[in-house]
């Protein structure tokens, strides 16, 4: 019997009814099949087979306390028993708003919505309100979901297009696109008619690219003199390379920043957050911020729950992320001295980004002329010894991998390595 068959069943089944047998494009890549899931404890995972992996993926970033996590659990269950929805406030809403507040820098007042790529869209929709400007600019290899608006130059693209078929040509007509950690380039881009620029500080989905020493004041310096707002698209790095994320660990306050991933452990919950003055078009009314599972109870007792365990251990936890991603990005510097293999690793606090290149990969050109492909069956060699990593080369951290964890997973590391110098088109298992 084979390693996989039972996932590779599964996803023959899905595919009958389920349009390319996977709920999300970024699991369909997965090889030799997209795994079929059966259950997962803090920094493991089993799939329908009864392997078990060390989880590098955790649902895509959300899983910052791991899978299963107690804390989060035992508030889902609470909440389970009081009710699932009303149609009107719920408990959990103002001291989840209040924790936000309270350790996100730029925060005064939040609005929840339910995924990263809505609350993209309301912060869009606030600042051209608090502006009465309509142009955005975004940044090439920076990624802000998946509506037409802001879909275009993304990740591992190449040229400024749409992301993916069926984008509406109009929709993007009010975006401009230019390139990040340039100074120049934001200087050139803005005008009077700009009302928000919107970047991740730092830049994960394209390859966990660090801004240039001084590019962040020198940015948002430019935007307030062109009369716009500075947004931080936080859903990776917010509460994950620091509690207050990525603008405390750059110390760099934005206008506005968007929230997700890891607010709420796997339910899906957003924000938006900033100051009073700019939160004030919602306050008023003049912008109305809809959505029926907006700040949902269940989701909103995950982001109490999961802000609290952080805020509380802080001063643990993010040292340890930071030093368990430093043993990854150690062990593919060993793979590229031992063996000669062609990789590099980006890293910052509880997360990375692997890539097969010849080169230092620093920015979205560079990794245009990485090797996705070998990446993939590196990914998938790496499956085969128990370690679950995303294909396109993202690894997340979470606070439940030990040193156990690290240890099999440097020594899977040099494995692959090792087989993939002497077998490079050997398929996985």
């Amino acid at each position: 019997m084979g390693r996989y068959d039972h996932s590779f069943a599964y996803h023959d089944r899905a595919r009958r009814s389920l349009s390319r047998g996977v709920s999300s494009a970024m699991k369909a890549t997965q090889a030799p099949v997209p795994i079929c899931a059966s259950h997962g404890v803090g920094s493991h995972i089993w799939d329908v087979d009864g392997n078990e992996y060390i989880d590098f993926a955790l649902s895509f970033g959300p899983m910052l306390l791991g899978q299963s996590s107690k804390v989060v659990v035992d508030a889902l269950r609470q909440q389970l028993d009081a009710g699932i929805g009303f149609g009107a406030g719920n408990r959990h809403e103002a001291p989840l708003s209040e924790l936000i507040c309270d350790v996100v820098p730029s925060a005064e007042q939040v609005v929840f919505s339910n995924t990263g790529t809505e609350a993209v869209q309301a912060a869009l929709r606030i600042a051209r309100a608090a502006t009465g400007r309509d142009r955005v600019i975004k940044f090439r290899g920076h990624y802000h979901g998946w509506l037409d608006s802001v879909h275009v130059a993304i990740p591992g693209l190449s040229g400024d297009g749409a992301g993916t078929g069926g984008q509406d040509s109009m929709a993007a007509e009010q975006t401009t696109v230019c390139d990040w950690n340039s100074v120049e380039a934001l200087r050139a881009a803005l005008a009077e008619d700009v009302a928000a620029v919107i970047m991740e500080p730092i830049n994960i989905n394209g390859g966990c690219f660090l801004p240039e020493p001084g590019y962040l004041e020198e940015a948002k310096r430019l935007t307030h003199a062109a009369g716009a707002l500075l947004i931080f698209d936080e859903v990776i790095t917010g509460f994950r390379v620091a509690l207050g994320g990525a603008q405390e660990l750059l110390d760099l306050v934005p206008d506005l920043t968007v929230l997700g991933k890891a607010l709420g452990s796997g339910l899906p919950i957003s924000a938006v957050c900033g100051t009073r003055e700019f939160l004030s078009v919602v306050a008023s009314g003049s912008v109305n911020h809809m959505g029926n599972f907006n700040g949902s109870p269940l989701a909103a007792a995950a982001g109490v729950a999961t802000l609290n365990y952080l805020r509380d251990r802080k001063e643990e936890i993010y040292p340890r992320l930071d030093a368990s991603i430093r043993q990854i990005a150690t062990a593919f510097e060993r793979a590229r001295a031992d063996h000669g293999l062609p990789v590099a690793f980006n890293h910052t606090v509880g997360a990375g980004f692997g890539f097969f290149s010849d080169q230092p990969v620093l920015n979205h050109d560079d990794r245009l002329v990485s090797d996705p492909a070998a990446y993939g069956q590196f990914a998938a060699r790496m499956l085969d010894r128990g370690m679950f990593i995303p294909a396109r080369g993202l690894w997340y951290i979470s606070t439940e991998h030990t040193e156990e964890d690290l240890a099999r997973t440097v020594d899977a590391i040099m494995d692959v390595a090792k087989d993939m110098a002497v077998n490079p088109d050997r398929g996985a298992q």
